[in-house]
């Protein structure tokens, strides 16, 4: 659960637990959540306090980071700490920070009768939110489902999707310093992680360009070296260079 000081910084802040509704669409949540940032005195905040999966997985997450450093042998940094974006009112509050991957890893605790890509799809505006506000290009899940040993399962960045999420969360923070109330949203598709395997055998189109790229790799690579070469023997402060 949030320390008192955790709460003070995130004060007026739009913060990555409350971004997904601004994704999902949910006109409900995201009145609720104007509501909130707005201090509208009709806005009555949850109580998790009595909720088991919230308490469970608040329990479990000193646990699941240190189990994390134990198996990928990666030292874990900056346990809760609230970070600002440039912007000032954009943040995140990290689970922790993996120093190797420069990525923030978010802890989960499911129940473990979902698959994992749904569980990654659910939480991707909490992911891409860490990501936009500490700069990075990924960020490591790290999710105990039921009482299994956790599963850590990298998210890289996808630049189209966290470029809604920006504009999206920007028009929002219009509406609640404006006092204005939000407008219903259309869903935003979470980015799928390719998983299928696809035979091709049969397409015709395929069996044609398989063959081009394969009898023309070796000629691009020594194209490319070619072109590396010669870009570095032309003078710096010459216009054109020719010859043969």
């Amino acid at each position: 659960m949030l320390s008192p000081d955790q709460v003070r910084q995130r004060v007026g802040r739009l913060t990555a637990s409350r971004v997904a509704c601004l994704m999902t669409g949910d006109a409900e949540k995201i009145t609720n959540l104007w509501r909130e940032m707005v201090g509208d005195p009709d806005f009555v905040p949850d109580d998790l306090s009595d909720v088991w999966a919230v308490q469970l997985g608040s329990h479990t997450e000193p646990l699941n980071l240190d189990w994390y450093e134990r198996r990928t042998g990666r030292t874990l940094s900056r346990r809760g700490e609230v970070v600002v974006h440039p912007d000032g009112w954009a943040a995140a509050t990290l689970d922790a920070w993996d120093n190797n991957l420069s990525a923030p890893v978010e802890c989960k605790h499911v129940g473990g009768f979902e698959k994992t890509s749904t569980i990654i799809e659910r939480y991707m505006p909490q992911a891409h939110w860490q990501m936009i506000v500490t700069g990075a290009l990924r960020c490591a899940f790290s999710i105990i489902e039921g009482a299994r040993e956790p599963v850590i399962e990298i998210v890289n960045h996808d630049a189209a999707y966290a470029a809604e999420l920006w504009s999206r969360a920007c028009a929002f923070m219009i509406c609640v310093n404006t006092l204005t109330p939000p407008v219903a949203l259309p869903p935003v598709a979470s980015p799928v992680k390719p998983e299928r395997i696809v035979d091709m055998t049969g397409s015709n189109v395929w069996a044609a360009n398989a063959a081009t790229w394969i009898t023309t790799r070796a000629a691009a690579k020594d194209h490319a070296a070619a072109t590396t070469e010669l870009k570095s023997l032309v003078p710096a402060d010459a216009k054109i260079a020719d010859g043969h």
